[in-house]
């Protein structure tokens, strides 16, 4: 079923375009393409944002807090 979407997609930009089956299929590829390249940027930017956040928690928030729990209070 989805070659088939994938078929109408094409037809409809070559429709819209004017232009060949070919150029079409092309450029629908290469659209996709980037959205995938976009995703893996946006997912790295988010493991990146995530590790940065542990950093913090283990060593500006976890010793204070933990002085705190143990009467070390500052």
């Amino acid at each position: 079923m989805e070659a088939l979407n994938l078929h109408g997609e094409v037809k409809a930009l070559q429709n819209r375009l004017g232009i060949s089956y070919k150029d079409a299929a092309h450029r629908l590829y290469i659209a996709e393409v980037s959205k995938m390249k976009a995703q893996k940027e946006l997912s790295n930017g988010f493991k990146f944002l995530q590790q940065y956040i542990d950093i913090i928690l283990v060593n500006e928030i976890y010793p204070p807090i933990s002085n705190i729990d143990s009467g070390k209070w500052k």
